[in-house]
């Protein structure tokens, strides 16, 4: 029984000692990205504008065309902003204020499909709840620059009516390059900053 006690703790050692022979070998872990790339401070800044945009149906067109800039931070393939702008060209009350969250879609080179849903306010004498879902197809012209079109619908509410729009327009986007992935181009794994290297044959 001894023996056979001494045996056990002997093979026991030994295995803690490869396991641990082992682990040595592999070295430190590496940062998870899924969890680092969530981090507020990490995460790059950008800007996203409609400069134009048109509502389907009949009207003038100063009281169909809207406008809006988007200000916020990209966490890996999720655009977190907050977008300011109007509802007409017309000087009275038809500024809004609405929370957005944009998703990237897919990607294909230079080309990117986004989809978009937000909630806000419009400053109008009732203040109407301000719902949106759009979708967004761009390319990028320049390394921190994209350019495309943009469609969507626009639901408005409040005590006493409430009306759905169409738009249509075109969007800029200024920010860090996302691969064919959805991830940021100029990020590491630990969410730190790295420059792209340049290979000279």
């Amino acid at each position: 029984m001894r023996y056979l006690l001494q045996n056990i703790c002997r093979c026991s050692l030994l295995l803690l000692l490869v396991l641990s022979g082992g682990v040595k070998a592999q070295g430190p872990s590496k940062p998870d990205s899924t969890k680092t790339a969530f981090t507020f401070r990490q995460a790059p800044w950008y800007v996203r504008s409609v400069p134009f945009s048109i509502y389907t149906g009949a009207g003038k067109t100063s009281d169909r065309v809207a406008q809006n800039v988007e200000i916020g931070k990209t966490f890996d393939v999720i655009d977190l902003g907050l977008a300011f702008g109007r509802n007409s060209l017309r000087p009275d009350t038809t500024l809004f204020l609405e929370a957005r969250v944009t998703m990237d879609v897919a990607n294909y080179g230079i080309f990117a499909n986004e989809m978009a849903i937000g909630a806000g306010r419009v400053f109008d004498s009732k203040g109407s709840l301000m719902l949106e879902l759009s979708y967004n197809i761009f390319a990028q012209i320049a390394p921190k620059l994209g350019f495309g079109i943009t469609t969507g619908y626009y639901d408005f509410s409040n005590d006493s009516f409430d009306s759905s729009k169409t738009f249509y327009g075109f969007i800029l986007r200024y920010g860090l390059q996302r691969t064919d992935a959805g991830g940021i181009v100029g990020l590491a794994r630990g969410g730190r900053r790295i420059r792209a290297r340049h290979v000279h044959r």
